[in-house]
């Protein structure tokens, strides 16, 4: 299968989720969020794991890693609840506001908790050679493929939070399949990148175009066929704009982590596509740049 063919496959997927979603019921809904970001978000845990573990030179404490993002992720979908619950949409009977409370004010502490256990485990689990790196890959193997992802809850926690989610999804997204196209058919001047050395200005110039392009005409096509949104052609213009040279930002990160890592993709999860962090890559900078956004957005006094 060609790279076309599977950029337009994922944008079919995309939008077949998108239609699901806003005709789920609240249940079914909460449970489908869950459910998705807790797998992706461990896969890419446990991809982080293998492209950092250096065997006798230093390797993080997997299993501390990922029961702290296991716990990580049902504090912030605490949260999520909570924050629906206040908007007025239906809550479990286990939600009440003691725990609705401590799991807003729970992260710093399961931060500082992870801290302090993934250096207690290296200690008693591990080699003294490679404890620095050992730790350290421990502790953000957490928060670079889990924390980064757990702030779609928050997102799509608020109303019209789907149409927001999107908004910085589909950024993202257009911003890697204009910059792939404009490459691939006008890239002639090299980007001049290490880390990845065969993207050119073409390309990147290429992406940003482009998903500014997209999502103008999706938020034209979401205010005429879906509701109306109290966001503007300009605004829109302006934070994709920021979305595209983000999700850059994160396309190299993850690359030079496979770099470092001696390796091609994280995982072969995906035929043709790699692993959960070659897919998410961007994600992982865009989706909590666009939840603080929407959170000044809210201070503001500015609806969606």
């Amino acid at each position: 299968m060609g790279e076309t063919s599977k950029r337009i496959i994922s944008g079919v997927t995309l939008g077949a989720a998108i239609i699901l979603a806003l005709n789920l019921p609240d249940f079914l809904y909460a449970v489908l969020i869950l459910g998705l970001i807790l797998a992706a978000s461990l896969l890419g845990v446990v991809e982080f794991y293998g492209l950092s573990d250096r065997g006798l030179d230093g390797r993080p404490v997997k299993g501390v890693g990922i029961f702290f993002a296991v716990l990580l992720i049902f504090t912030y979908y605490l949260q999520y609840l909570g924050i629906r619950a206040t908007n007025g949409h239906p809550a479990p009977s286990f939600l009440t506001p003691d725990i609705a409370y401590v799991a807003n004010h729970s992260v710093p502490f399961v931060l500082m908790l992870l801290v302090i256990v993934a250096m207690s485990a290296h200690l008693i689990f591990r080699p003294l050679d490679g404890t620095v790196y050992g730790v350290t890959t421990t502790i953000f193997g957490v928060i670079y493929p889990c924390m980064t992802l757990c702030h779609a809850f928050l997102i799509l926690a608020e109303e019209r939070g789907l149409f927001f989610f999107v908004v910085v999804a589909l950024a993202t997204i257009g911003t890697d399949t204009g910059a792939y196209f404009a490459g691939r058919y006008f890239g002639k001047h090299n980007a001049g990148l290490k880390v990845s050395p065969r993207k050119t200005i073409e390309g990147y110039v290429g992406g940003f175009v482009f998903s500014i392009l997209l999502m103008l005409g999706f938020l034209y096509c979401w205010k005429r066929f879906a509701y109306e949104i109290h966001m503007g052609y300009v605004e829109m213009a302006l934070f994709t704009a920021v979305l595209s040279v983000i999700s850059v930002f994160g396309d190299l990160v993850e690359s030079a982590i496979k770099r470092d890592s001696k390796k091609k993709d994280s995982a072969a999860l995906i035929p043709g596509h790699g692993g959960m962090l070659d897919r998410g890559d961007s994600l992982y900078f865009t989706i909590p740049i666009g939840y603080f956004y929407l959170y000044i957005r809210g201070i503001a006094g500015l609806t969606l």
